[in-house]
């Protein structure tokens, strides 16, 4: 498979107040043309911060790339002028936001907001753009006169079917999903995910889906990345990953998901807490929530080793 994005030792940090967040801690992952790939962890991971460092939105005077890069196509995204970069988001790489709500323009028609891109990027007159985002608006299941309505008269899952018709108008490279479905109940999620497993196909877009729903992951992607403390602690194929977790807080994921079969009176859980970016313990990230914690686990950060065939997990007393 073709490498299409590849982020190599990212570090990222948030500075205010005096107080210094270390959000991303030398993070590297590839993207290949066509793949899907979930980033799975809790709040507070860095999974939200990861994605917008790809798009360089961070934000501005608070976050800072301090270490690594982001290439797409071999062309460093982290160190590309803002002129250039507006060219590679809508166009090579889009996103589709948690909140539709915020991340539509309250004051412009759901049409227009869907022609931006393809005004910009395409370079269709308005006519031609009107046309493309009327075929947009109906493959993502609504009616095309419904162009001309605002965001606040949609309901949150036809929001976010306008969230994805625009990200998907130019036909881009990588499609980043962050937490597309979180808000919204749980007939509509599977709706939109039916839908985003279509569009993919269709586009032949590689997919970067944001969640901390293993189910959505099992349904989309064929990889998983499973982030800890601003790190990948696991890697490889869903199907090994699922069955044959390496990483103590991997299996702690797993164990939470409640099962219908068998008596169980109280459902399993990560003791402890998230780790906190403005402190991160040393060693291994997750030694204080780990029931398998050893002296090692304190004090050294295990690297990410290879523990079969695409499947890699960062621990010292890990899962056998």
């Amino acid at each position: 498979m073709e490498e299409l994005l590849k982020i190599e030792d990212l570090h990222v940090e948030y500075r205010s107040g005096g107080t210094v967040a270390k959000a991303v801690n030398g993070l590297n992952l590839t993207i290949h043309k066509g793949e899907a790939i979930g980033l799975v962890g809790e709040s507070g991971a860095g999974k939200t911060t990861t994605a917008l460092s790809i798009l360089n939105l961070l934000p501005e005077h608070v976050g800072y790339v301090t270490g690594g890069d982001v290439k797409l196509g071999g062309e460093s995204l982290i160190k590309m002028k803002d002129k250039k970069m507006q060219t590679i988001r809508g166009k090579r790489i889009a996103m589709v936001f948690q909140n539709p709500l915020s991340s539509l323009n309250p004051v412009f028609t759901v049409g227009h907001q869907i022609e931006v891109p393809l005004l910009k990027h395409k370079k269709l007159n308005k006519k031609q753009a009107h046309e493309e985002a009327a075929r947009l608006i109906r493959q993502v299941g609504i009616a095309e006169y419904r162009l001309n309505d605002y965001p606040h008269q949609f309901s949150g899952g036809m929001r976010q079917r306008v969230g994805i018709a625009a990200a998907l108008a130019c036909s881009p490279e990588l499609l980043i999903c962050d937490e597309p479905t979180t808000a919204l109940d749980v007939t509509i999620q599977a709706q939109i995910l039916e839908l985003m497993k279509n569009l993919q196909k269709q586009y032949s877009t590689s997919l970067l889906m944001i969640t901390h729903n293993l189910g959505i992951i099992a349904e989309l992607c064929q990889k998983v990345a499973i982030m800890y403390g601003g790190e990948i602690v696991e890697y490889g194929s869903v199907k090994e990953v699922f069955q044959h977790p390496k990483h103590w807080y991997m299996v702690g994921l797993l164990n939470a998901i409640p099962k219908l079969e068998g008596d169980r009176e109280r459902l399993e859980s990560i003791p402890g807490a998230v780790a906190n970016a403005q402190n991160l313990p040393g060693g291994c990230k997750f030694h204080p929530r780990c029931t398998h914690c050893t002296e090692k686990c304190k004090c050294e950060q295990p690297p990410l080793v290879k523990v079969g065939e695409d499947h890699y997990a960062a621990c010292w007393n890990m899962e056998v």
